[in-house]
């Protein structure tokens, strides 16, 4: 039955002189998304997936809905420019549901046709009427059914499933995530890639515990979040060494905020290393006690980078739903042993002041030398799209 998917942006739309880029950047990601599922093409103001023979369009929907820059899609069917035509698929489209109150709405883009839309709309509510029975509701119908007519054909669909919307992946810059395994650092990755950038991750790694499990949580939430980006970079990096210096010279108070530093330091040579143009973590202010404003400013610090914090102003029930919402939610919760739980003393500091924080790293001499071995010794993992 169903034929083609409509498929609508927003965002998009109001991009003035600059429309057409992010126009081609998201019929490219619908290609690399479906690849020979369906056949891709660019109409004004929307885009048209055309199934394959065989094609399964609700394994395409779930690709579709996952796609920064849908806002929304809608399977349904095509029509010849014939009011006659349009009035049968309609009746088609609808005929295995229960309509009992419905209304038809038409987006007539071809001014050229000869009926009005409201005039389209009550032809084809009068065809349905005939041939299905129910009632006109234009107030609060059971089914909308919509009909847009192109200036090649008409599109006729009932319902619409909502896309994340935002901006197409690849059109925003590249970004390296902080990524552990909790809830945050995902949920921070999909914000920034619905903004339209593409995601590098880096998970340091805890080598005082063991770490196999945790890997392989990291690489089902970038595997989840590769749906997404449809391509991934993992980087594993090594930080025991780093983690023992730290712990041998710096006050159990402070060896959060230091190892967060380090961290920062560690992500801005991957960002060099991948041509980043910033860091992002999963920080939510006061969170946690590394995540008070002033510790935040010293852990900051260390990096060249911009270092951005998409859920600062989000509590954890707001994060917890998004999770839900892009599908990480439940490898999240998984257990895992945190290098950054293991590190946090029983009442650590939570006014960090930036002078006495690089007054203790002064001792650590070694750390230089050690994070370039940390990052000769990464591991660097890739995910595809299909």
């Amino acid at each position: 039955m169903f034929d083609r998917i409509v498929i609508h942006y927003s965002e998009i739309g109001i991009k003035g002189k600059n429309r057409a880029y992010f126009e081609n950047a998201l019929v490219r990601n619908i290609r690399n998304s479906l690849g020979a599922t369906a056949r891709v093409e660019k109409r004004y103001g929307r885009i048209v997936a055309i199934p394959s023979p065989g094609a399964d369009v609700e394994d395409i929907s779930r690709r579709l809905r996952r796609l920064p820059g849908i806002a929304l899609l809608a399977p349904g069917c095509v029509a010849e420019k014939d009011i006659d035509a349009i009035g049968d698929r309609a009746v088609e489209l609808l005929r295995d549901a229960r309509v009992d109150r419905f209304g038809v709405r038409c987006k007539r883009s071809d001014k050229s046709f000869p009926l009005t839309s409201p005039e389209i709309g009550a032809k084809v509510g009068a065809a349905i009427l005939r041939e299905l029975g129910g009632k006109v509701d234009l107030t609060s119908p059971d089914h909308w059914l919509t009909v847009e007519l192109t200036h090649t054909e008409a599109l006729i669909y009932s319902g619409t499933v909502s896309g994340p919307g935002g901006l197409p992946v690849g059109t925003g810059g590249r970004v390296v995530v902080s990524m552990s395994g909790g809830i945050d650092s995902p949920v921070a990755a999909w914000m920034l890639m619905k903004r339209g950038c593409q995601v590098v991750f880096g998970h340091i790694r805890n080598e005082t515990q063991f770490s196999a499990g945790v890997e392989d949580k990291i690489a089902q939430l970038v595997n989840c979040l590769t749906g997404v980006q449809l391509r991934s970079k993992l980087y594993i990096l090594p930080f025991g060494d780093l983690q023992r210096l730290i712990i041998a010279l710096v006050p159990a108070k402070l060896r959060m905020i230091v190892y967060r530093r380090f961290m920062m330091r560690l992500l801005n040579r991957v960002a060099e290393r991948e041509g980043a143009q910033a860091l992002v973590t999963g920080d939510s202010l006061a969170q946690v006690a590394s995540q008070t404003l002033d510790n935040l400013r010293c852990i900051h610090a260390a990096s060249d980078l911009p270092v951005l914090a998409p859920l600062i102003g989000l509590n954890k029930e707001e994060i917890v739903t998004l999770a839900k919402q892009i599908g990480t939610f439940e490898h999240s919760i998984e257990p895992y042993p945190d290098c950054c739980s293991f590190m946090i003393a029983p009442h650590p500091e939570t006014h960090a002041r930036l002078a006495e924080v690089e007054g203790y790293e002064v001792y650590l001499d070694e750390a230089e030398g050690l994070m370039d071995a940390c990052l000769e010794k990464a591991e660097i993992k890739h995910f595809g799209n299909r």
